[in-house]
């Protein structure tokens, strides 16, 4: 399991967000994007499970194809 603070970051969704004097770091959603994927169309609590293995994915308990699987959920 990926210790806390680290990610494989296989889409590159990373990043910081500034506020005053503090630093936050965040993963954004619109980082998984291609092959139709179109996760402004999720429902928010799935965007919310989505940001939650974008920032916990190591490549062996939440995976690349785990995050797209999400992005690409269909009602």
């Amino acid at each position: 399991m990926a210790s806390a603070g680290t990610s494989k970051d296989s889409f590159g969704a990373k990043g910081t967000l500034e506020v005053g004097d503090s630093s936050y770091e965040i993963y954004r959603l619109g980082a998984v994007t291609g092959d139709g994927l179109d996760v402004d169309s999720l429902p928010f609590s799935l965007k919310v499970l989505l940001e939650n293995l974008l920032r916990t994915e190591d490549g062996a308990d939440i995976t690349a194809d785990d995050i797209r699987a999400l992005a690409g959920w269909d009602a």
